[in-house]
């Protein structure tokens, strides 16, 4: 990825993403932006996906509560609430194919700002991104019918 490229610009893109797939994959049509932070919450979970141009890489993350993660999957299988809640396996892939679905909204929207991306594999996770000397990581905060989701953009630092 280019020193140049605009990271705000790719979490506009993300977000428009996330709310496509909230409309139809989740079924939700209520998408309400609650603002912009540098970490999510500490002890929420989710998923990341890695996405990968000729220049360098960056990674997409989905990540809420237990709750708000179960409303997600739940709503990815239509499941009514009066059926039981989720295992932690059923949970974790129900969640990493939100962020595929999300990654590949992404991955068309981003292509004139990064070119081609090629997708990596998602991945479950319990607890926040961690910005390092050498990675920042973005956040968007997501109000979705009863729960707030960060959506996270981890990204290279310019290095100078």
């Amino acid at each position: 990825m280019s020193e140049a490229l605009d990271h705000h610009a790719l979490l506009g893109s993300l977000e428009d993403a996330f709310a496509e797939v909230a409309r139809t994959a989740l079924g939700q049509g209520e998408v309400s932006p609650q603002g912009h932070q540098d970490a999510p919450p500490p002890r929420w979970q989710g998923a990341y996906i890695g996405l990968v141009a000729g220049q360098g890489s960056l990674q997409l993350g989905i990540a809420a509560d237990e709750g708000g993660c179960q409303l997600l999957a739940r709503s990815l299988m239509s499941m009514a609430d009066s059926e039981p809640p989720l295992s932690d396996a059923e949970l974790a892939d129900a969640v990493c194919e939100i962020a595929n679905i999300v990654a590949g909204g992404f991955k068309s929207r981003a292509r004139d700002k990064v070119g081609a991306l090629t997708l990596g594999l998602p991945v479950f996770f319990h607890g926040p991104a961690q910005a390092t000397e050498h990675t920042g990581v973005l956040v968007s905060l997501i109000r979705l019918a009863s729960t707030t989701v960060a959506l996270l953009l981890v990204h290279p630092r310019a290095q100078g």
